[in-house]
C-alpha cells in the first residue's frame, strides 16, 4: 500500500528542486509491504523491517520551514509539509545506505517522522490484524493497552 509525502507545505522552489531530483507527486511516500516499509523522497532511500517498528502514532512537533530529509542524532524527518506528521521509533534502529543524501555514511535510524498526506490510514496499515503497536492513537484498535 502507498502513502504520499504530503508537499502542503513546500514552496515553488523547493517542490521543483525536489521533483528534478527523483522526488515529487507520485514518488515520493512511504510504500507499506507485509514485511518492511520503504521510504523514498528524491535521492533518500529507506527500508525499514516492520518487526522492528516498536510504535507509530502522529506527531505534533514543530518542523515548519524545513522541507526536505534531515537528521541528527538517529531522529529522521522526511517531509514536505509541517503536518500530516507520523512518528515511528524503531527498534532495533536500522540504517541508511551510502548514498550522496547521507553524505555516503551509514546513518543509524532509530526514529523516522514524515508527513503524509494520509497518516492515519498510515498508522493503521502498520497495525498487525487485532493488534495495536505502543503510542498508536487508534482507540479502538488499543484499547486495554498502555501507551
Amino acid at each position: 500500500m502507498w502513502f504520499a509525502i504530503s508537499e502542503a507545505g513546500m514552496d515553488p522552489v523547493s517542490r521543483l528542486t525536489n521533483t528534478l531530483l527523483a522526488g515529487g507527486r507520485g514518488r515520493s511516500g512511504v510504500e507499506v509491504g507485509p514485511d518492511q516499509i520503504r521510504v523514498q523522497m528524491g535521492g533518500f532511500k529507506l527500508t525499514v523491517p516492520r518487526a522492528s517498528i516498536h510504535s507509530a502514532s502522529r506527531s505534533q512537533e514543530n518542523v515548519r520551514g524545513t522541507y526536505g530529509v534531515h537528521s541528527r542524532s538517529g531522529r529522521w524527518l522526511v517531509n514536505g509539509s509541517p503536518d500530516g506528521l507520523a512518528k515511528l521509533t524503531i527498534e532495533p534502529p536500522c540504517h541508511t545506505g551510502r548514498k550522496p543524501v547521507s553524505l555516503f555514511t551509514r546513518g543509524k535510524v532509530s526514529a523516522l517522522t514524515l508527513s503524509l498526506a494520509d497518516p492515519d490510514g498510515f498508522i493503521a496499515a502498520l497495525q498487525p490484524p487485532g493488534q495495536a503497536l505502543t503510542g498508536s492513537r487508534h482507540p479502538s484498535r488499543s484499547a486495554g493497552r498502555s501507551q
